[in-house]
C-alpha cells in the first residue's frame, strides 16, 4: 500500500520511511492513503520507539476494501457503542485509553471473586461506556487484526504469531492509569527447550504483581488459551495451553461461576472440535508466589483463530475460509445478543457486502429485526434466514432481494 506525506511517498518499513514519519508524528502531520480517491488521512503514532502509522477513529470505511486499514461501518458491529466512550484514541500521543468495568487493584483484604465477564443478559448487562473482560478480549482481537481473513493467511496462523499479535495489539493502551503491557501475560508458543527462559519472564511479571505489606496490589491480566480445570481442596486448579508449567488457582465460588456463565460456550467448542477456548481473566499473585484468577472472561474462535458465537457463525466462516474468500469478522463488544449485527462483511467484491446470519432458533420478532438492519445497512445484504443449507455466498454477479426481485 502506498502512503504520502504531500506528494512524497513513504515506507514506513524503511529507514529513509522511518525518518519521514518521526518528522510528521513531531509537526502533527497527516498522512494519506493511496488506496483510493479521494485518499483517506492517517495519523503516526509511536509504540516501542518505531512510527506506524494508524487510520483515524471512525474512517476505516473510507478506505478501499482490500486496504490493512479497511473497517466496515461501526454500525456493523458493536465498535461504534464504545469507540469514543469506552475507547478513547489521542491523536496526538498515539495512545489509548480504555475505560473498563472491572478492577485492577485488590485490597489488603481478600474480597470475594467476582463473578466471570460475559454474563448472559438476562444476568447483567454491561454498561456501553465500559468494556468488561470479555469484550476487553473483543478489542484485543480486533486491535490485532485477528478479525481479519485472507485467503493468503491460510496455514499461517498458529500461537505464535497470534501471541504477538495480540501483545503489539496492547502496545500504547491503558486502563485505570495501568499500561497494559505491564500487566499482561500471553504465553509464548510453549517449546520444551525454552521453558527456562519463558518461565523466567513470567516470574519476572508476577514479581512485579506482589502485595505489599500494607495498601492494595495490582492485578495481573492474562490472556492464553483454555485447557482444562480440576478440583482442588479449595477450589480448582486451571490449566493453560502454552503455560503448562503454571496453574492458576481460583477459589469455589468463581469455579462456580465459571461453570455456569461459561457452559453453552464450552459445550459448544467440545461440539465442534476444532475450536481454540480463549480466556481472559484478571489475577493476584498470593505471597507464595502462585496467580490466583480473580475475573474471568472468554471467548471463541475457530481454528483460524476467528471469533465466533453460534454455530452458524461458525459454519459460514468455515464455507468462506473453504471458499477462498476475504473478510472481516463483526464482533458485539457491549451489544447485548437480542440486538442484530453483520456476521461478517466480504471484502474482495467491488463493492463489500454485509452477512447476516440469523439464529435458527430465532422468532419472527428477531427474524424481522434483522431483516430491517440487514436493509438499512451501508452496504448490500446477504441472509441466511432459514433452517436449510447455507446459501450460495455472494459472487461477482451478486444481486441483493430486492434486485433479484426488479431482475
Amino acid at each position: 500500500m502506498a502512503y504520502y506525506i504531500g506528494n512524497i511517498p513513504v515506507d514506513p518499513a524503511t529507514e529513509d520511511g522511518q525518518n519521514l514519519l518521526g518528522r510528521a508524528h513531531q509537526e502533527h502531520s497527516r498522512i494519506t492513503c493511496g488506496c483510493c480517491k479521494p485518499a483517506p488521512q492517517m495519523y503516526v503514532a509511536c509504540v516501542n520507539g518505531r512510527f506506524i502509522l494508524k487510520r483515524m477513529p471512525g474512517t476505516g470505511a473510507e478506505h478501499a476494501p482490500g486496504c490493512e486499514s479497511f473497517l466496515p461501518p461501526e454500525d456493523l458491529s458493536g465498535l461504534g457503542q464504545v469507540q469514543g466512550s469506552a475507547i478513547k484514541e489521542d491523536l496526538d500521543s498515539g495512545t489509548t485509553t480504555l475505560k473498563v468495568d472491572f478492577s485492577l487493584t485488590m485490597g489488603s483484604k481478600r474480597p470475594a471473586p467476582p463473578a466471570p465477564s460475559g454474563k448472559k443478559p438476562a444476568e447483567a448487562k454491561a454498561s456501553p461506556r465500559k468494556l468488561g473482560l470479555s469484550s476487553l478480549l473483543q478489542y484485543l482481537w480486533h486491535e490485532a487484526d485477528l478479525v481479519k481473513w485472507t485467503p493468503a493467511m491460510e496455514g499461517k496462523r498458529w500461537w505464535g504469531p497470534v501471541q504477538r499479535a495480540v501483545l503489539n495489539a496492547a502496545a500504547g493502551k491503558s486502563a485505570k492509569s495501568r499500561d497494559l503491557r505491564d500487566i499482561l501475560y500471553v504465553p509464548e508458543y510453549w517449546k520444551a527447550d525454552r521453558k527456562d527462559e519463558n518461565a523466567a519472564r513470567r516470574s519476572r511479571l508476577l514479581r512485579g504483581l506482589q502485595p505489599p505489606a500494607r495498601g492494595t496490589a495490582p492485578l495481573g491480566l492474562v490472556v492464553t488459551e483454555y485447557k482444562s480445570h480440576e478440583p482442588t481442596r479449595m477450589g480448582a486448579r486451571f490449566l493453560f495451553k502454552h503455560a503448562p508449567d503454571c496453574a492458576f488457582f481460583a477459589e469455589e465460588d468463581l469455579v462456580r461461576k465459571f461453570e455456569k456463565v461459561f457452559a453453552d460456550q464450552l459445550m459448544l467448542a467440545d461440539a465442534l472440535g476444532d475450536v481454540h477456548v480463549m480466556v481472559i481473566a484478571t489475577f493476584s499473585v498470593a505471597k507464595a508466589g502462585y496467580p490466583v484468577l480473580r475475573e474471568i472472561g472468554m471467548i471463541l474462535v475457530t481454528a483460524g483463530w476467528i471469533p465466533f458465537e453460534t454455530i452458524r457463525d461458525y459454519q459460514l466462516i468455515k464455507a468462506l475460509t473453504e471458499n477462498k474468500r476475504a473478510f472481516l469478522k463483526s464482533q458485539r463488544f457491549t451489544l447485548g445478543h437480542e440486538i442484530p449485527i453483520a456476521c461478517a462483511v466480504l471484502t474482495d467484491l467491488n463493492t463489500p457486502v454485509s452477512l447476516f446470519v440469523a439464529d435458527p432458533a430465532a422468532d419472527t420478532n428477531a427474524l424481522a429485526a434483522l431483516r430491517e438492519v440487514a436493509a438499512e445497512g451501508t452496504y448490500p445484504a446477504w441472509l441466511w434466514l432459514d433452517e436449510d443449507g447455507l446459501p450460495d455466498l455472494p459472487g461477482r454477479d451478486f444481486l441483493t432481494a430486492e434486485e433479484r426481485t426488479m431482475a
